[in-house]
């Protein structure tokens, strides 16, 4: 049987009540522990706390935003937005490849050899205006996109960008289209392309999406998503890291991220399905 003394001592103890006392009693035998205690805390106020409150006051503050599209249900959402710019994808204008390599078309970039690619291919077959993407997860059902889109506001259709692989060429297609708030309706079967990609960043390793490519449909599974500053960006680079090695046929899904911000983009890639 346990002597009451030490049951008592026991209880003192375990007591949540006695805490303070006991941490008292530990302070005075160990000032090491008081400086140590002390050392942890204010790490941990340097290193987490004011970072996370930095980072909630920039996403806030300085994350500018893009108008809701023009055709909105709401009249309180168009009035709010009269007279602001439209987005478009400036950096695709190729501003950033200022060298011999590459010459003006219709506003954008392109390299030479690609440009004399495009003539021969053309020479041999007729591309077709449009082609059209399918992503099952997101509800999109062929989309229209138009084929060497020189229009860097996709509102009416999601643009490939010019000069980049076309589906049956082997390398990468660059597809790039609006996103912005996620309640608001995507409209793309009624021709208004504001809001297609707006779940975009939902897209996993290993969904499926497939595109319909003179008359032929070729099937994708997401491999990786990555995103960039604007500035960053070169829509004509492979979009996979070196590391993954070179594989033959990709499409690079390209928007605005976060959803309703113009503050970075998202490229989802996919690897085509043999």
């Amino acid at each position: 049987m346990f002597k009451p003394y030490k049951y008592e001592k026991h209880i003192e103890y375990r007591d949540p009540r006695n805490l303070p006392r006991q941490i008292g009693l530990l302070t005075k035998k160990s000032p090491l522990a008081v400086i140590l205690l002390a050392t942890g805390i204010l790490i941990m106020f340097v290193k987490v706390l004011l970072p996370v409150v930095k980072i909630q006051a920039d996403s806030e503050d300085k994350t500018p935003i893009i108008s809701p599209v023009s055709s909105s249900n709401s009249a309180n959402l168009d009035s709010a937005n009269e007279g602001q710019e439209k987005f478009i994808f400036t950096e695709l204008s190729g501003g950033f490849r200022e060298n011999d390599d590459y010459v003006e078309v219709d506003g954008i970039s392109q390299k030479k050899e690609d440009i004399e690619r495009a003539k021969r291919e053309s020479s041999k077959k007729s591309i077709p205006e449009y082609f059209y993407l399918t992503i099952p997860k997101l509800d999109i059902e062929n989309a229209k996109v138009i084929t060497n889109s020189t229009n860097l506001d996709p509102k009416d259709a999601l643009g490939h960008y010019n000069g980049s692989c076309l589906p049956d060429e082997g390398c990468n297609s660059f597809i790039f289209g609006h996103s912005t708030f996620k309640n608001t309706k995507n409209k793309y079967i009624e021709g208004d392309y504001g809001a297609i990609f707006a779940s975009l960043d939902e897209l996993e390793y290993g969904d499926e999406f497939y595109i319909n490519y003179d008359g032929k449909e070729y099937r994708y599974l997401v491999a990786l998503s990555k995103v960039q500053r604007p500035e960053n960006v070169n829509p004509l680079e492979s979009p996979l890291p070196k590391s993954l090695g070179k594989h033959e046929g990709t499409v690079e899904l390209f928007t605005c991220t976060p959803s309703g911000t113009t503050k970075y983009r998202l490229s989802v890639i996919g690897k085509l399905v043999e």
